[in-house]
């Protein structure tokens, strides 16, 4: 990955942070650039954060509160956190671009909960599969692997809203709502026309069709400690 992977800001994952959160754990913090801008909103917060590749969690250690180097699904990675805690829950936990890198992100969700408050909250960055940009691909009979974006080919697992909702919530979270990423807005509206017709023959509701195809990414709220509504 480039130097740029690390050290970006999804200004989406920061907006849905609320700036009252006491005690944050972000997965996959990269260099720490979600840190430093959350933390110049709410410098009184302890933030933690796990990264998997060292050269980069040493970036990110000036802006955290501590900075752990391991794999989230790693028993090991876990007891630092617990160590690191003394048995302090957090109220605030961020997963950008994280969970299609995980092996079984169903556990990972489930065991990250067990150390939450009751109602502390989620906020997740999940890439859209259904993308129109992915299904123009598989019309054309392609499915390319890039170093980065919806088909990263380090990406080990692929999610639709639906799919993700239902990730989350059989990990025992209550989904609250979910909002779209969109990039390139006058393409996607171009490409979204073009699908309008093939939604109606199809027997599809074009409201639900454009929403699923002109999302990049998802970025998820979602709660561990009371049972909210499909968005």
């Amino acid at each position: 990955m480039s130097d740029s992977y690390y050290s970006r800001v999804n200004h989406y994952l920061l907006e849905a942070i609320p700036v009252t959160a006491a005690f944050v754990l972000e997965i996959g913090c990269g260099a720490g650039s979600l840190a430093r801008a959350y933390r110049a909103r709410n410098p009184r917060a302890d933030y933690i954060g796990v990264e998997i590749v060292e050269e980069v969690a040493c970036k990110a250690r000036p802006y955290l509160t501590h900075t752990l180097v391991g794999d989230i699904e790693e028993a090991e990675t876990l007891s630092a956190i617990d160590k690191v805690c003394d048995g302090r829950l957090f109220d605030m936990l961020i997963l950008g671009d994280v969970i299609e890198h995980l092996r079984d992100p169903w556990s990972v969700l489930s065991q990250l909960r067990n150390r939450m408050t009751a109602g502390g909250l989620c906020v997740a960055c999940i890439p859209n599969v259904s993308h129109w940009s992915v299904l123009l691909q598989q019309l054309h009979g392609r499915w390319d692997y890039t170093d980065e974006g919806l088909l990263d080919r380090t990406h080990l697992r692929f999610f639709t809203l639906e799919t993700a909702i239902d990730l989350l919530r059989k990990s025992q979270w209550s989904v609250l709502e979910a909002g779209a990423r969109i990039i390139n807005p006058q393409k996607t509206d171009e490409v979204l026309g073009l699908f309008q017709s093939l939604a109606t023959s199809l027997g599809i509701d074009p409201e639900k069709l454009e929403r699923n195809l002109s999302a990049y990414q998802w970025v998820i709220r979602a709660n561990a400690g009371f049972s909210g509504s499909q968005p």
